[in-house]
């Protein structure tokens, strides 16, 4: 990956205008079908007036883009008044470093042409026989791994069956992920969870099956980690847990079943059965009572409850455990849109996310 990085020095008085025509040049990038790039602003202290940088995934790349530029009459005419702007002017090429400074090996890789088509894996968990996707980043592994539980979305027959979204967004971090397909959902076999949790939501019994049910799939949790850890491609010591909605309270029991896993991102487990399922409660806050690594809780401020990120949260702070804890404003304009949070908005939580992984992963 090259970062071609440009800095203009303004003549005294002409920095305003340095940074206007910096942006007409942008523009005129737009026009000719080129990148429109980055443009920074000097705020305080020594150094260029205003800089432009943009990436470049081959030095061919870099050089048809300079071409582009050449060639264009728009282009020239932006650059020749320029020119009289300011003082001096530097071009950089620079070269990112791909060796990550981490222990995670968590690094930006560019994904231009790869497929994300992860890899299908057959296990087993107790009686049921399960699949999980596997997708891997460019390059030469072994990788830092992040398995991904699914919500109660991922029915018997589906054909969204490996979350390439989010798969993609862990890659371009040098992040492998792993979707498992729990027992009675997706591609595994076994009894789907409402075959299992038959009495009326709200009702003593709903929330004794529920509780039941999920720990049972926090299980396949584990037979999947046993697999996953064996895999040449996969680093053992790196793995963490990432999940939603009935995947996130399958993140905080597997979790607190093992120290193997790193840490955790959890999205709104049990938002939408928190308020009506008191024994769910008390599982989840248990497990988090028993979490030995760091976990980071996540939602969205219209999801169809909060209270268990800021339970869960306020629990954990008072026993002194490591994590993290926000709610995000409303995603969305309704309870659902909001609830799904982990699968749509990683425009919103990414960033925050990878500092997560960052320190802990």
């Amino acid at each position: 990956m090259l970062i071609e990085r440009t800095c203009y020095f303004a003549r005294p008085g002409m920095a305003a205008e340095v940074l206007v025509q910096r942006r007409r040049a942008s523009a005129v990038r737009v026009s000719l079908g080129l990148a429109a790039g980055v443009i920074q602003a000097k705020r305080d202290g020594d150094g260029p007036d205003v800089t432009w940088q943009c990436a470049f995934a081959t030095p061919r790349a870099q050089a048809a883009d300079l071409g582009a530029r050449a060639n264009s009459a728009a282009f020239g005419e932006v650059r020749d008044r320029m020119r009289s702007l300011i003082a001096r002017f530097e071009r950089h090429i620079e070269e990112r470093d791909e060796i990550s400074p981490l222990a995670s090996g968590i690094v930006d890789r560019a994904l231009h042409g790869m497929a994300i088509a992860a890899r299908e894996i057959t296990f087993r968990s107790g009686a049921h026989q399960l699949k999980a996707y596997l997708q891997l980043p460019p390059g030469n592994g072994p990788f830092a791994c992040m398995m991904l539980a699914h919500g109660s979305g991922i029915e018997r027959g589906t054909l969204d069956v490996s979350r390439p979204g989010t798969a993609s967004l862990l890659a371009s971090m040098n992040v492998a992920s792993c979707l498992v397909h729990r027992h009675g959902y997706g591609n595994s076999t076994g009894p789907g969870w409402r075959e299992e949790v038959t009495a009326s939501a709200g009702t003593p019994e709903y929330d004794a099956q529920l509780s039941a049910r999920l720990d049972r799939e926090s299980d396949d949790v584990l037979a999947g980690l046993d697999v996953l850890a064996a895999l040449p491609e996969i680093r053992p010591d790196h793995i963490g847990m990432m999940g939603s909605s009935f995947g996130g309270v399958n993140a905080l029991l597997a979790m607190s079943k093992t120290d193997r896993f790193r840490c955790a991102v959890e999205f709104a487990g049990a938002a939408m059965n928190w308020d009506r399922a008191p024994g769910l409660r008390r599982l989840m806050t248990e497990a988090a009572l028993k979490l030995t690594a760091p976990i980071l809780f996540f939602q969205a401020g219209n999801d169809y409850s909060v209270r268990p990120t800021r339970e869960l949260a306020a629990a954990m702070a008072g026993a002194g455990k490591v994590f993290e804890a926000r709610v995000y404003p409303a995603f969305g304009i309704t309870p659902m849109e909001g609830h799904l949070l982990e699968r749509d908005g990683a425009r919103v939580w990414g960033a925050d996310m990878r500092r997560f992984l960052e320190r802990y992963l």
